[in-house]
């Protein structure tokens, strides 16, 4: 900046010597050199400008900061493409097609002490965070593998009961697991 304001006399080389010490990335997020405040000051007394000292840096300050918004903004629009929030918005909707899925079938295959799981309404998922629905989908989709496993446990125990077998734990863990994609 200092560059820009040799022609202009001291008082405005030291400010632009200033301001260059700053800064541009600082410049533009509000921070301006003091030395700017006496050439203000000057031209306030000259009449050019009615605003106080501090009300205009509070004004030049403001107009920075919405320059710098303002790239900002059009970096988030044209520059970064849209694929990443259209790919998080597909995966929303794709987790919330799960979750209806789950309250779709109900208390099938939940032990009783699981229900409380389906005590959620979908406007209460709608609202939530997607970590949270995605909590919330681990944790029901676990209870039912649970409940799956159990039942299957249970039935094989049945019936190597029933024909008098002996119940093997290595027999029946490879059960469980081929039937469960385990």
């Amino acid at each position: 900046m200092e560059d820009v304001t040799l022609s202009k006399g001291p008082g405005f080389q030291e400010m632009g010597r200033s301001q260059g010490t700053i800064g541009w990335q600082r410049f533009l997020e509000g921070m301006i050199s003091k030395e700017i405040l006496p050439i203000q000051g000057g031209l306030r007394q000259h009449g050019a400008c009615k605003l106080t000292l501090e009300a205009w840096a509070t004004g030049l300050m403001v107009k920075l900061l919405e320059v710098t918004h303002g790239q900002w903004l059009y970096g988030n629009v044209h520059v970064h493409p849209t694929t990443v929030g259209m790919a998080a918005t597909a995966r929303k909707e794709e987790i919330q097609q799960f979750i209806k899925d789950q309250l779709n079938l109900g208390e099938d295959g939940l032990d009783e002490r699981d229900h409380y799981l389906l005590e959620i309404t979908l406007e209460d998922l709608e609202t939530s965070s997607g970590e949270d629905q995605h909590y919330w989908l681990l944790q029901i989709e676990a209870v039912r593998c649970e409940h799956a496993l159990r039942e299957a446990t249970n039935s094989n125990n049945s019936q190597n009961q029933q024909e008098g077998g002996h119940n093997s734990f290595s027999q029946n863990n490879s059960l469980l697991y081929r039937d469960h994609g385990l």
